[in-house]
């Protein structure tokens, strides 16, 4: 009943539980169909751990959920940059693509890439009317880059991580956008496994429009860089200095990594400023980082700067999370003269043995939760970053992951969030929101805890709010090498 006063919360969290439905019942009938092609309605339902009506709802008929399987999977196989099966001498488009990405960058201003695109778009065979979109930074809506012809402004997305899209997120955005414009065809702009915005068009055939959004979405992540226009576009309204600096300095949401799939995100990303993470996969293990730095503005927009600093130019020295650590420690203690203090988590990955190393300073150590949805507090919290009392050589925590576990390294604002019916979110309400998502989706939990953030409160955050989820998935590394 307290969650009536944010109306707004409510409609983004009922989105997401529908899209992350959607995604329990296409997971389901893969799994059931690959191992007994009978499978019926009834039983899929029941392995998504989901009711009979609710399949029923979101697939008018078996054929339906089988149709949505094979466009899932094509789905997959471009979001993990693998090439379908075609015959000899056939290369990888179906259709000759008309945008050439080193044209384009060349001899195309930048801010005016987008109407460059669906003018692309507007000569392929048959199509009367074209539109691109990008995700938000919040990732609630689709902004329109360019295109006219009666496309809306915007349209909802039902499952994104900040201004990315996760491949599991695409069939129910795809039938969120069908109910607002029937007949359209829509084509994901994939990159690095997850997409970035829509192409849409009328009349278009699906594998010449799947070809031009894929060169679409390489040329504007390349074009982003010279020109306010493209990311002017995701920011629905203003951002502060501070979070400026502050979303400038953030990696993608959205990334594979040798053995695992990894979502990250900030909240809200307009007006604080405060918190980072930061992953990077080298040769000897990948690395992944959380911090929050103590205030607010700019000031802690610049602390964050700095600390993001000493981590990324620390770990091209070493594969030791106490070695970074330290580093950070001495950093900060030496810019704010002894005055500042951050919580951080510092980790590394190894895919092939699914271990994870990590050494944390502040409250909140990493959190665990199982396939069966058991939550397990990891390791020990050492004093805060900045403050003395830190060892010489932080004591480093392992721990090897297995199939159904989800690890996630979180901000105090996470756990500490107020309800508005009291209490705060706690640890319970994380592991509450976790236990909506798929298994195998590192995307789909951090939004459902997102959701839960989002939800708990009615006016904007007052403290950033930043999450790291990590998923083992050794599938990951076998499409790496595949592909």
């Amino acid at each position: 009943m307290a969650n009536d006063a944010n109306p707004a919360g409510r409609r983004r969290r009922r989105r997401s539980d529908v899209a992350l439905n959607r995604t329990k019942l296409l997971e389901a009938a893969r799994h059931l169909l690959a191992a007994d092609g009978d499978a019926s309605m009834v039983q899929i339902a029941a392995a998504a751990g989901l009711g009979r009506g609710t399949a029923y709802r979101h697939f008018a008929s078996r054929d339906d959920l089988l149709e949505a399987v094979r466009r899932q999977e094509r789905d997959d196989a471009e979001a993990n940059e693998l090439e379908f099966v075609r015959p000899a001498g056939e290369l990888a488009h179906t259709a000759p693509t008309p945008l050439s990405i080193t044209d384009v960058l060349n001899k195309v201003p930048p801010f005016q890439l987008g109407d460059q695109i669906v003018a692309e778009a507007q000569r392929l065979n048959g199509v009367t009317a074209a539109a691109i979109y990008l995700c938000d930074l919040d990732g609630t809506t689709l902004q329109r880059m360019a295109g006219g012809g009666g496309f809306p402004e915007r349209l909802a997305v039902p499952l994104a991580v900040g201004p990315e899209i996760p491949r599991e997120g695409v069939a129910a955005l795809r039938a969120a956008i069908g109910e607002v414009l029937p007949g359209i065809v829509v084509a994901p702009m994939y990159l690095r496994g997850r997409a970035t915005g829509v192409l849409v068009a009328m009349g278009a055939t699906d594998d010449a429009l799947r070809d031009l959004a894929a060169e679409a979405a390489a040329a504007i992540a390349l074009a982003d860089e010279y020109t306010d226009a493209i990311d002017g576009v995701r920011r629905a309204r203003p951002t502060s200095p501070a979070a400026e600096i502050q979303q400038n300095l953030l990696p993608p949401r959205i990334l594979r990594l040798g053995g695992a799939l990894i979502a990250g995100n900030v909240l809200p990303g307009y007006d604080i400023g405060g918190d980072w993470f930061d992953y990077a996969e080298n040769r000897e293990c990948a690395w992944i980082g959380i911090a929050d730095a103590e205030g607010e503005g700019a000031r802690a927009a610049g602390l964050g700067a700095v600390l993001l600093g000493a981590f990324r130019a620390a770990r091209h020295q070493t594969t030791d999370p106490a070695a970074v650590v330290r580093s950070m420690h001495e950093v900060l203690r030496d810019v704010s003269r002894g005055r500042s203090s951050a919580h951080v988590t510092v980790a590394t990955w190894s895919g092939p043995t699914s271990t994870v190393r990590w050494v944390t300073c502040g409250d909140h150590a990493p959190i665990l939760i199982d396939a069966a949805g058991q939550m397990e507090v990891l390791g020990d919290v050492l004093p805060l970053l900045g403050k003395r009392g830190l060892p010489a050589q932080p004591a480093v925590n392992e721990r090897r992951l297995v199939d159904g576990d989800r690890l996630l390294l979180l901000s105090d604002a996470i756990v500490d969030r107020p309800l508005l019916g009291g209490g705060t979110l706690g640890l319970e309400g994380v592991r509450a929101a976790v236990a909506k998502a798929p298994l195998a989706s590192a995307a789909g939990t951090l939004r459902a805890v997102e959701d839960a953030v989002r939800e708990a409160v009615q006016d904007a955050l007052s403290d950033d709010a930043t999450l790291v989820v990590l998923v083992p998935n050794p599938a990951v590394s076998e499409a790496e090498n595949e592909g």
